[in-house]
């Protein structure tokens, strides 16, 4: 392995995160390609870039982009990265310039292209967005010459002959004048004139709102400039924002040109949102801060956004708010309007904006209570109680309340995540500045919003339902902003760490949802901040409260139902087992002293849960952690489980009805030892209200029972029962009318009949519950009721329910009950492999007899093609039917030496068909049963027969005897279907998955389980899931000399040819396969040119004849040993399209991979009596048919028909031109397409008169064939069929 390789596997073992530029080598090879091609300057006249160069780019940029979540591994080529991008475009910025400070040409056209360059700021762009431009634009070039050839190239690209230039070209070149702007020169010595520069776009100016256009400096011309993008959405407004802070933020631009941008953008905000208007109208009132309720276009908020934009960047770059002065009013007037309600990116830029402003009346010094990194004796625990030295500088001149609304106005109620964010970090930021009283009213504050609209029980519980989650968010955020700056003083953290805790838990139900996963994210966040806390005192109070603190995390990074938040919760802990190990890092280390915080928080909140699948996933949980600590669950918390087993809430009584009954079962053994608790266990179900299981929610509640019960029947309670002993005790009959009253209200009761089975396993039935549960099959009640009862039926064991099931595969009167007699009766033989001698409701039923007749009821259900307006219906009863016989064959060795070999044939014959299907998942379990068949199942080596019908002998040949032909079929197939992948004599069936599939049959309702298991487990030796390898594979079992295989095989390869996407596929495997075939087998020296249509119709006639003695003969078990050929393939096509065409579904399908393999020439070595045959079938399907799709069919075989043979074109060619009158008008075209596509493509006539080919030509293609009189084109039919005659004749004389 070499260097690359290892790295790439170390990479790999980390989950695919990159930890350093792996493919640096790749992308400077692109990056060179590109700067010599953009370097070329013969091609800087075109416009736009190569498509060579295009396609580099975007490799280039495909291999920036994986580098999004770790961009600091870009940082060690970072500098050789862009320097050798922007020193390409540094010289054609000089080149462009110097090309428009000179003469143009008479025409006035540019010698160079403006947007030559717009690849090389493509991936300049690519490079900011995933290192951020800030570290970007410290490498790029910042020289005095480079400050007017860029502005000239951005005033260019907003000039009127600029066109549409790309908004990556302006966002580079804004970014790059903000480092410009930052030159240690004064403007004016740079500044040359640029007059001959043209104006800027009218058009532009005029949606820009005050833009002076006659700006004669290289400061002033700049400022407009960067005003006329501020009005654009997304980069160019941000570039624009950050280029004007900085220039206007330099020392020869502070008195004039800064404060005069300030009163520029507070007019720009106040005309853009109405508020100069308000101010007019309400006179000396003052009341300038009332709502207005102006809907607000698109345009003037893109231009308050500017403004907004540019003032918050300008003011963290201010050193003094000199520039406030007779503004501050104005400011704080905007601040606190509610004109912008409607627009949250609005309201967060007013809050950043607010907070900054703010923050240039405070002097940065931080609070005397906050860590002190300089002293290491503070370090060690020294601590100052004095108060603040000095207090806020005395140009502080600012009204303190009204700059306190604008900064918070944003956090309490606000419904916009961003901009309680931005009012979080600005009140930690103004708290830093604040002196240590003022700071700690902030903290109170902050900390008193979560005791707001709360409530305390009597038990000491807060309930936290009332109050706002916004509120919360907002108020936590803070804390962590708070946090991370040490501005937590030691006295409020006691306080605030139980409401932190709460905050990890926090949820309100709202309906059918709840809220509450940003509270106990950001609560997650105030955790993780906590553990950046290096006071001495803080990191005490962790160590008195570390016990609390890290229970509550552990507990929320295991149950919490957002995978984020889990994350969150997980990334805290571990920042405080890192930082303060001596407190936490012991506890973990402890493990049993989680055991009882993380068994309270899943039996008091998970279990509860509004989630119905977070609830299942509580009870799982529960019964992997309750054997633990069994003591502290019985003493503790089943009580108050079983008392919520009675609630009203429908989540809290389901919750506690699982988590009851997972108790019971995991922890019976010690339940039973009381009497009293195991009689509370007992009347759990018998004591909820009946109110609870008629009523809504109703299906929940009991299925719960269900799940209670089957609980107590795993862990083999003893119930009361009859004195007898025969299970028919008052409780057993309570839980059986239990079970029925689910079975007869739940919808889904795949979960149910587990449990029911347990309890039948157990607790028995009676002959009484035996005859209501199959009378409950067949009584006319509600749909769902009737086949939810069938599922349950695979848990009794007598005979009666085994031939019950068996009928009801076939003669079910819905598809889902013929779907669930086949799921039960696969759980029903999955017991024949268990011991049942002495089982209870029953007597051991598997015998010979009951074996063939599960085998041959589910053979018979893989023929269930049911369609209905959910689609293929049927492939439910077909997946089931193959599942159930993966059961009885996967268990059995020697199953199929007990069958008679015309079952065999039979079921090798529906399986192969199955193996053809288009849904992967039954190809996959016909697959597994085909292996399961051909290579675990005992060789027959005796000869035994369950018929009643002899084998009758054949007439010619000595047939060979049923088994030893069987044997002979079965190697054929096994050189067909390779082996399972690490297939051994001595395998054992459960490697493929024949037992450890079939124990969850029953509990995969849809089979998702089992066709996981399926994925996984397939053999190496044929991917069935691959309907490619699948289809070519299956194929060669054609070639077997049994008829009763080739037929099903091959119409399920006809009937999937003909539905795409598939189709292709299982057309080109049976082209393959013909091509491997010879030619006929009965008559090779026959030509394709032979017959006459005059012999025609008896031909077809011998053919039919003897295809209906095969049918006879295959019907009484005889085999058929004839040799399969290219002529049995077109045989087996005509057969197909020989049926019953009122009931047929094959016909269609037939007819479209006819015309598919005689197109690709598959056919081609067919005999002329083979292709007579399908010739007069496709007559017989198209007579007197109006369907329109399946006569087209007809009509493009036709066509496909003439390229056979001149014989069978010519009578290809009379077929079609019948239609030509027929009364449906598409139809009448289609025959005129496949006409003139016989005479002028395929040279059906060669004629040796012109005129008359002409004529013919001329009337196929100007017949108006889709008009509605008949008189239009009869006319025209008459006479192309007399000149087509005439061209017949002439040829035929020649």
């Amino acid at each position: 392995m070499n260097s690359r390789d290892q790295d790439e596997f170390e990479a790999d073992d980390v989950g695919s995160v990159p930890t350093f530029f792996r493919e640096h080598e790749e992308f400077f090879g692109h990056l060179d390609m590109i700067t010599t091609m953009a370097g070329d300057k013969g091609t800087w006249s075109k416009d736009g870039s190569s498509e060579e160069e295009a396609q580099l780019v975007r490799k280039a940029t495909s291999i920036l982009e994986g580098y999004q979540e770790q961009p600091n591994c870009l940082d060690p080529h970072l500098e050789r990265i862009v320097d050798k991008l922007m020193s390409a475009v540094q010289e054609y910025v000089y080149a462009l310039y110097d090309n428009s400070m000179a003469e143009t040409t008479a025409s006035g056209s540019s010698r160079i292209s403006m947007s030559r360059m717009t690849c090389l700021f493509d991936l300049a762009y690519t490079i900011c967005k995933v290192r951020g431009y800030k570290v970007v634009l410290r490498f790029f070039p910042h020289g005095v010459a480079d400050v007017e050839p860029v502005f000239a190239m951005l005033w260019l690209h907003s000039s009127v002959d600029a066109g549409e230039p790309s908004w990556t070209t302006k966002y580079i070149l804004l970014i790059w004048l903000s480092l410009l702007a930052m030159v240690p020169f004064d403007m004016d010595s740079i500044d040359s004139g640029l007059l001959s520069l043209p104006p800027l776009s009218l058009s532009t100016i005029s949606s820009s709102g005050r833009i002076n256009a006659s700006a004669s400096t290289l400061v002033a011309r700049w400022i407009e400039l960067g005003k006329l993008h501020l009005n654009k959405s997304g980069c160019e407004m941000e570039g624009s924002a950050v280029m004007l802070a900085r220039l206007l933020s330099r020392r020869d631009t502070l008195e004039k040109e800064q404060p005069e941008f300030i009163s520029w953008a507070i007019q720009e905000i106040s005309e853009s949102s109405g508020l100069a208007t308000t101010e007019s109208s309400n006179g000396d009132n003052g009341d300038g801060g009332g709502k207005d309720t102006k809907a607000l276009g698109i345009s003037s908020v893109l231009r308050i956004n500017g403004a907004l934009r540019v003032l918050c960047h300008l003011f963290s770059e201010m050193d003094s708010p000199v520039a406030l002065s007779g503004r501050l009013e104005r400011l704080l007037t905007i601040f606190q309007s509610g004109a912008f309600e409607q627009h949250s990116v609005t309201r967060k830029l007013i809050c950043k904006a607010a907070q900054r402003m703010a923050l240039l009346f405070l002097p940065p010094k931080p609070p005397t209570f906050a860590y002190n990194r300089t002293s290491l004796r503070d370090n060690l625990g020294h601590t100052t109680d004095g108060t603040a030295t000095s207090d806020i500088s005395d140009r502080s001149h600012l009204d303190g309340n009204a700059l306190a609304e604008s900064v918070d106005q944003g956090e309490e109620e606000e419904e916009d995540t961003i901009v309680r964010w931005s009012a979080a970090k600005g009140i930690a930021r103004i708290a830093e500045r604040l002196p240590r009283v003022l700071a700690q009213e902030i903290v109170s504050a902050v900390v008193s919003i979560l005791g707001e609209q709360t409530l305390e029980g009597a038990d000491g519980k807060v309930d936290v339902s009332m109050t706002s989650e916004f509120s919360w968010h907002g108020a936590l955020m803070s804390l962590a902003e708070l946090s991370r700056r040490s501005l937590l003083p030691v006295q409020m953290l006691r306080e605030a760490i139980p409401w932190i805790v709460r905050g990890l838990t926090y949820e309100i139900q709202r309906g059918n949802y709840s809220v509450g996963s940003n509270v106990r994210d950001a609560a997650c966040y105030v955790m993780w901040s906590f553990a950046r806390i290096t006071n001495p005192l803080c990191k005490a109070v962790f160590a008195d409260m570390s016990t609390d603190m890290a229970t509550a995390l552990v507990s929320v990074a295991v149950f919490d139902r957002e995978p984020n938040i889990r994350r969150a919760a997980s990334a805290a802990y571990q920042e405080h087992v890192g930082r303060h190990v001596s407190s936490i890092g012991s506890k973990r280390a402890m493990f049993p002293e989680y055991q009882k915080p993380l068994l309270r928080h899943l039996c008091t909140v998970t279990i509860y849960h509004w989630d119905l699948k977070t609830r299942e996933l509580a009870a799982r949980s529960l019964r992997g952690l309750a054997p633990l600590a069994p003591d502290y669950v019985i003493s503790e918390l089943l009580p108050s489980i079983v008392a919520s087993t009675t609630s009203p809430f429908l989540a809290v009584r389901h919750g506690a009805i699982t988590s009851a009954g997972v108790v019971a079962e995991v922890l019976g053994s010690s339940l039973q030892k009381d009497k009293r608790i195991s009689e509370v266990i007992l009347s759990v179900p018998t004591n909820i209200p009946e109110k609870y299981t008629q009523d809504f929610g109703a299906s929940l509640t009991l299925s719960s029972i269900a799940s209670y019960i089957g609980c107590l029947s795993r862990a083999g309670w003893d119930i009361d029962r009859s004195e007898d002993g025969g299970g028919t005790g008052v409780r057993q009959r309570q839980f059986f009318e239990s079970f029925v009253q689910a079975l007869t209200v739940c919808k889904e009761v795949q979960g149910i009949v587990p449990d029911f089975t347990a309890f039948v396993g157990k607790y028995g039935l009676s002959d009484e519950q035996h005859s209501i549960m199959e009378r409950y099959t067949r009584v006319e009640r509600s749909g769902t009721s009737c086949q939810s009862y069938v599922l349950a039926m695979g848990a009794l064991r007598n005979q009666s329910n085994f031939d019950l099931l068996c009928n009801l595969i076939t003669q079910g009167t819905t598809v889902e009950i013929r779907r669930n007699a086949a799921a039960a009766l696969g759980q029903f033989c999955q017991r024949w492999t268990q011991d049942v001698g002495d089982g209870v409701g029953g007597c051991d039923t598997r015998t010979p007899k009951n074996e063939l007749a599960a085998t041959e009821a589910l053979v018979a259900g893989l023929l269930d093609y049911s369609v209905d307006n959910r689609g293929d219906v049927g492939s439910w009863v077909r997946k089931r039917c193959l599942e159930t016989l993966l059961v009885l064959y996967g268990s059995d060795r020697t199953l199929a030496t007990r069958m008679a070999a015309d079952v065999v044939v039979l079921l090798l014959g529906r399986t192969l068909r199955a193996a053809t299907e288009k849904l992967d998942r039954l190809r996959e379990r016909a697959g597994q049963l085909l292996e399961i068949i051909l290579y675990f199942q005992q060789d027959f080596v005796t000869t035994t027969t369950t018929t009643t019908t002899p084998p009758k002998a054949t007439t010619g040949a000595v047939a060979d005897p049923p088994q030893k032909h069987l044997q002979k079929c079965l190697a054929q197939l096994r050189t067909c279907i390779p082996p399972p992948a690490d297939f051994s004599a001595n395998s054992d069936l459960r490697y493929l998955g024949g037992l450890s599939i079939v124990d969850d049959v029953h509990q995969c309702y849809e089979g998702e389980k089992v066709g996981g298991q399926l994925g996984r487990r397939n053999s190496g030796g044929v991917n069935w899931a691959d309907p490619e390898a699948a289809f070519v594979q299956v194929a060669c079992a054609l070639s077997v000399d049994e008829q009763r295989l080739r037929q099903p095989l091959f119409e399920g390869l006809v009937v999937t040819g003909s539905a795409e996407p598939l189709g292709r596929f299982a057309v080109k495997a049976v082209a393959l396969h013909a091509d491997a075939l010879s030619p006929t087998s009965d008559d090779v020296s026959a030509t394709r040119d032979s017959g006459s249509s005059k012999d025609m119709a008896a031909t077809a006639l011998i053919a039919n004849e003897a295809e209906e003695k095969d049918e006879s003969k295959a019907e009484q078990g005889d085999f058929h040993t004839d040799k399969w050929s290219v002529d049995g393939i077109v045989g087996e096509l005509t057969r197909l399209l020989l049926t019953d065409r009122r009931t047929s579904k094959v016909i269609n399908p037939a007819l479209i991979v006819a015309d598919q393999l005689i197109e690709q020439g598959a056919l081609a070595s067919a005999s002329g009596k083979a292709w007579l045959s399908l010739y007069q079938a496709v007559r017989r399907v198209a007579y007197g048919l109006r369907a329109p799709l399946r006569l087209g069919l007809c009509l493009r075989l036709y066509g496909s028909l003439s390229l056979v043979s001149d014989e069978m074109a010519r009578m290809a060619l009379e077929s079609v031109l019948a239609y030509l009158c027929h009364p449906i008008p598409k139809i009448r075209q289609l025959a005129a397409d496949q006409t003139f596509a016989m005479i002028c493509i395929n040279g059906v006539l060669v004629d040796s008169d012109e005129e008359r080919m002409e004529r013919i030509q001329a009337l196929l293609a100007e017949t108006e064939w889709m008009a509605a009189k008949e008189e239009d084109f009869k006319q025209r039919k008459t006479e192309i069929a007399e000149l087509v005659k005439q061209a017949l004749d002439a040829d035929a004389s020649q």
